[in-house]
This record gives C-alpha cells, sequence and structure tokens, in this order.
C-alpha cells in the first residue's frame, strides 16, 4: 500500500525566507518605500495637506487602532479567500493564525496550487488595502484613505518579497506554502502524479 503524500517531504527548491528576517528586510525597505509613496501625495497637495491627512487619519486614536487591527485581519483574510478561490482548494485547506515569536499574524495554505494563484493571494492584499486606497486618496485628496493604503502598502512589502522570490518560476509550476516561513516550496511534477495516482 502506498504512503499517503506528503508535499513537504517531496518539496523541491525552497523560496522562503524566516519570518524574522522578512520582517527586517521589510523595515530596511519601509523609509525608501514610505518616500516614494508619500511624494504624489506632497507633490499634488502639499506639505501641509500631507501633514492634515495623517492627523485626520489618527485624530479618533480608538477608531484609527481599530481600522488598523481590522485592516491587520482582513489582509490575511485576503490571501486564504484569494487562494481558496483561485487555487481551486476546499476552506480546510487554509489555517490563519499568529506567530508569537515574531509578532506576525499569517494565513497559511496546506495544499499545493499553481503558482499563479500562489503570486495572486500573495499579491492581491497589497492591492486591495494598499494600492487602491492610495490611489484612491491621492486622486481625491482624502486624507484617511491615503494613509491607510500607505500604511497597508508598506504592510505588504514582505508579500512583495515574496513575489521577488518567484520571480523565476514558471506557470503551471506546482508550489505549496511554507509552513513556517515566508515564501513556498516549489513541488516536484511527479510530487503531484504520485499523489493522484
Amino acid at each position: 500500500m502506498r504512503p499517503p503524500f506528503d508535499p513537504f517531504d517531496d518539496a523541491g527548491r525552497d523560496l522562503s525566507i524566516p519570518l524574522d528576517k522578512a520582517n527586517l528586510y521589510g523595515l530596511a525597505l519601509m523609509v525608501p518605500t514610505g518616500v516614494l509613496l508619500a511624494l504624489p501625495y506632497l507633490v499634488l497637495w502639499s506639505s501641509r495637506a500631507f501633514g492634515q491627512a495623517w492627523h485626520a487619519a489618527f485624530d479618533n486614536l480608538p477608531l484609527a487602532l481599530g481600522v488598523l487591527v481590522a485592516g491587520i485581519l482582513l489582509h490575511e483574510l485576503i490571501h486564504g479567500v484569494t487562494w481558496t478561490f483561485f487555487g481551486k482548494k476546499p476552506r480546510r485547506a487554509i489555517t490563519y493564525g499568529f506567530q508569537l515569536k515574531t509578532l506576525t499574524p499569517y494565513a497559511h495554505c496546506k495544499e499545493p496550487m499553481d503558482v499563479r494563484a500562489y503570486r495572486l493571494g500573495a499579491a492581491m492584499p497589497g492591492v486591495l488595502l494598499g494600492i487602491l486606497p492610495w490611489l484612491g486618496g491621492i486622486a481625491t485628496a482624502n486624507g484617511p484613505a491615503f494613509v491607510f493604503g500607505f500604511i497597508f502598502t508598506l504592510a505588504a512589502l514582505g508579500d512583495a518579497m515574496i513575489l521577488w522570490l518567484l520571480h523565476g518560476v514558471l506557470p503551471g509550476t506546482q508550489v505549496i506554502d511554507h509552513p513556517t516561513q515566508a515564501g513556498c516550496y516549489v513541488v516536484e511534477p511527479e510530487s503531484i502524479d504520485r499523489s493522484n495516482g
């Protein structure tokens, strides 16, 4: 009798980095990325408007903190929902949690999926919670929307690192989310075949 398929035993290339390193790299990228994100608002609406945007966003501190916590939870939920839908995975394949050692929330898919679905799941929180509100805030001079998008674009820098790690992986390749680190394993095609056999 064939033993049960374990994708982690049969994983190929490890395209991941430890969460603590991902957090450090993210912190190093925050300043230059933050400057790039701030410039359009400053150029279009003035430094005074930029300051007013931050004041308006945090004028009601309890509400602002509640929105930030909700955004963090939604960020992880978007990862999971995208993988479920585009990766065609059952909801039970997605787990959510919080790594105390690095103070990092996470969403994790326990099953292999096409790298295109994995990339989409990695990118969607940054697009939906970061880039779109950031652009909307700049276009309309909406300070709170700009600040929300600014913060959640920076919060997606770890996901951007994962996308960079995957830059050479061809469409159609099966990958599986790393259980404890930021990134994934490339799963060899024969491993997928064996699981279906």
